[in-house]
């Protein structure tokens, strides 16, 4: 049976995958909370035969893991700071932003800025705008001297931005994917931008989560997963268009997509041959899809006979990150706390919670470096070589980690 694509509106959407109940990836739990009813959906993907993008199927409401505290405030557990590798490439994307796009008009406005991990990067700072819904992340950002608006983005949001000043670049970074009303946000997007503006919007690449294996960019945060093929028919229901693309090697493989109004800008020829590349793999039809679950599949089963046999022969097993991909493997390969003895995470605000839906308690960095862990599941893989350059200690004592993409495996290592 087809299902209606939230996209193109046409009942031409085809669950390829489904998970099962999964937890919200983000909605870490306090000890007191551990007894209680907690929320799940059912997580499943689709293909869209028409507009060639692929969904999740059930959508999760922001209000489950972008959580209010006691005063109504929103409150998010992601702090894109914690990385000096993303600050590095954060630093590099607005440097080039500046010196290829905003000659006569030097504002930028960023949707979804986190802690101003970016937008500090820009000269003039006077001239950058972030929004962020999470009142406590934006809050890091306005003591750095940003002007963070504190709400989700919307058109009516841009509109008001707009009639002040128009901005030459509208900024996006592992964000567009997660917006549940995609027409609404491109419409705010063009109300924001002026006549020669752009979008650039950065997010895990289709491509290679497919050829990756990694299934665990899969959660209910991220509604799409973009290719190019899909975008090139969303962005002129708009009378915009692709012009440029580049590979990132962020978040396990992103695209860096570069947007406009119509004509504005020529198209890339390395824009040409990824969408060429795309059209070689059949990115386009159900058939890859249909592969990589059966990989998936595959995956888990060896991933699993790893982690237990390790535990049979009685060693210490403990994991790296409480990232939302480690809730998503976590719960789909039932790997709880009679297997993972804990989840080590540098964040203070995830620190003394549980993870969602297998209740691994999170613990601060110290309680690793102290310990003598045999193993640890390295569920943040695509920071690993930032990992392995901070962990030597615990390598040099006869540490592991373990990662279980693309192929389930123990990390090498030699002094």
């Amino acid at each position: 049976m087809k299902i209606e694509c939230k996209v193109c509106n046409r009942k031409t959407l085809e669950e390829f995958i489904n998970f099962g109940d999964m937890p919200a990836a983000n909605a870490f739990l306090k000890n007191e909370d551990l007894d209680k009813s907690e929320y799940t959906y059912k997580m499943a993907v689709g293909f869209c035969h028409s507009c060639y993008m692929t969904q999740l199927i059930n959508l999760v409401p922001y209000d489950k893991y972008i959580i209010p505290d006691e005063t109504g405030k929103t409150n998010y557990a992601f702090f894109s700071s914690t990385s000096k590798f993303m600050e590095k490439h954060f630093a590099k994307f607005a440097e080039e932003v500046e010196s290829r796009f905003l000659e006569g008009n030097k504002k930028v406005v960023e949707i979804g800025s986190n802690d101003g991990i970016m937008l500090k990067s820009f000269e003039d700072r006077k001239n950058v705008l972030g929004i962020e819904p999470s009142y406590n992340v934006a809050q890091i950002a306005r003591k750095q001297s940003i002007e963070t608006i504190a709400d989700f983005f919307s058109q009516d949001l841009a509109r008001k931005i707009a009639k002040e000043k128009k901005a030459r670049a509208v900024i996006s970074t592992n964000v567009f994917l997660n917006i549940i009303d995609i027409h609404d946000f491109v419409k705010g997007v063009q109300e924001l931008l002026d006549e020669k503006g752009v979008f650039i919007t950065e997010d895990p690449y289709l491509l290679d989560i497919l050829e990756k294996n990694s299934y665990d960019q899969i959660y209910d945060e991220h509604i799409w997963y973009f290719s190019l093929s899909s975008l090139s028919k969303l962005f002129p229901i708009y009378d915009m268009e692709i012009f440029d693309a580049k590979k990132q090697e962020v978040h396990g493989g992103s695209m860096r997509v570069y947007i406009a109004r119509k004509n504005n800008y020529e198209k890339s020829e390395r824009l040409k041959n990824y969408l060429e590349k795309e059209k070689q793999k059949e990115i386009n039809t159900i058939k890859p899809y249909l592969e990589f679950v059966k990989r998936i599949e595959a995956n888990k089963e060896k991933f699993v006979s790893l982690i237990i046999n390790f535990k049979k022969q009685g060693k210490k097993i403990v994991s790296y990150g409480a990232a939302s991909k480690g809730t998503i493997v976590q719960n789909y390969c039932n790997l709880g706390p009679e297997i993972i003895d804990y989840v080590s995470d540098s964040t203070l605000y995830k620190q003394g919670l549980y993870t969602p839906g297998k209740h691994i308690p999170i613990v601060s960095p110290e309680v690793f470096h102290n310990d003598n862990a045999d193993y640890a599941i390295l569920f943040a893989w695509n920071h690993v070589e930032e990992i392995m350059e901070k962990e030597q200690e615990f390598l040099k004592r006869g540490g592991r980690f373990i990662v279980h993409l693309p192929e389930p495996r123990i990390l090498e290592y030699s002094e």
